[in-house]
């Protein structure tokens, strides 16, 4: 019965005049139209799913197409993040989704996934002190399969909103005298004991002055696809003078622990030159991507040993996605997660 309630949900209902052929067709590739259908299809199916609890349709899918499946949906139906924010907060959970010995799930355990993870999200933004906050994006990552169960870990971004503002002056600041901090491990500015360090000012600074985003054509929105993490050590690139663009110091002496307004700015530079030039030249993943944008960023000030060297360093965690246009006709806009309470 279910089966022939997914049927009917999957068919094409007819456009109105506010459809994707009236918007600029020139920029909705073949791949865009593949991804809404694709979309689509499972948010129908899952609609039919809710609608009748009761029926089975004994349908199948693969482990790695459920992911896919529940994390573009996600990020399509609550995600913003073309938007501004200052300051984001990062949650984690697992989740687990039953599978056969073939690796594939039921669509009614995969819906049931959804639903958990819709609430662990939704929790996860009403928890987040902001005052005015958006949802940014969902990462879903696959694990191993135990007792007939994937283990799929999910990152969940939110932010603190920010207003408007024209960009700022190149090369003037953000940091200005008297913002000189130590390195990281929260030991605050220099001279002084409290929260904070270089590494997580930087990062703030990074996100309140991101790229913007360009105003997508009259009729389409952006959808996130499958982002995807770049790890960095810090000692991956170097500038002219074979120095380290990301701060990154061995054998350091205590003089070196305190980064001045100088050299927090220089250290904000450069990470903008490794996250929107370095790394998407120099890694893969940005080889077959039509378009690209850099989601989020986690620095990491530590001290460690490499090597049994004593060193000081910015670990980047870098979050990047595929950026693709689609019409608003066939995916609308995102809500805010508030509407689901």
């Amino acid at each position: 019965m279910l089966a022939g309630l997914l049927m009917q949900g999957c068919q094409k209902e007819p456009q109105s005049g506010d459809s994707a052929q009236q918007a600029d067709e020139s920029v909705y590739t073949p791949k865009a139209a593949k991804l809404v259908a694709d979309i689509n299809s499972f948010k129908q199916k899952m609609t039919a799913v809710r609608e009748h609890p009761h029926l089975k349709s004994g349908e199948l899918m693969s482990k790695e197409e459920a992911r896919w499946n529940i994390e573009t949906l996600f990020n399509v139906t609550y995600g913003f993040p073309d938007l501004s924010y200052s300051k984001t907060v990062t949650d984690t959970a697992l989740v687990y989704l039953p599978v056969d010995a073939t690796g594939n799930a039921l669509l009614e355990d995969v819906v049931a996934v959804y639903e958990e993870v819709l609430a662990l999200v939704t929790d996860f933004y009403l928890a987040a002190n902001f005052n005015e906050k958006g949802f940014l994006f969902m990462q879903l990552s696959s694990g191993e399969v135990a007792n007939g169960k994937l283990e799929i870990r999910l990152e969940a971004v939110t932010g603190a909103r920010l207003g408007t503002s024209d960009d700022p002056p190149v090369n003037y600041g953000p940091f200005f005298e008297g913002d000189d901090w130590m390195y990281g491990d929260d030991y605050g500015k220099c001279g002084y004991i409290g929260n904070s360090d270089a590494a997580e000012e930087i990062q703030i600074k990074l996100r309140e002055r991101m790229i913007a985003w360009p105003e997508p054509p009259n009729g389409f929105r952006w959808l996130v696809l499958n982002p995807f993490t770049i790890n960095l050590e810090g000692d991956e690139f170097k500038d002219e003078n074979d120095e380290n663009l990301i701060f990154y110091v061995p054998n350091y002496t205590e003089d070196d622990k305190c980064l001045d307004s100088t050299k927090m700015n220089l250290h904000y530079y450069n990470e903008e030159q490794v996250i929107y030039q370095m790394v998407p030249q120099f890694y893969n993943e940005f080889s077959d991507l039509e378009d690209w944008a850099f989601l989020e960023c986690d620095l990491i000030g530590e001290s460690t040993f490499i090597d049994e060297v004593p060193t000081i360093r910015h670990k980047n965690k870098l979050d990047y996605t595929e950026r693709i246009l689609v019409p608003v006709s066939e995916l609308p806009l995102p809500i805010d997660l508030n509407n689901e309470l």
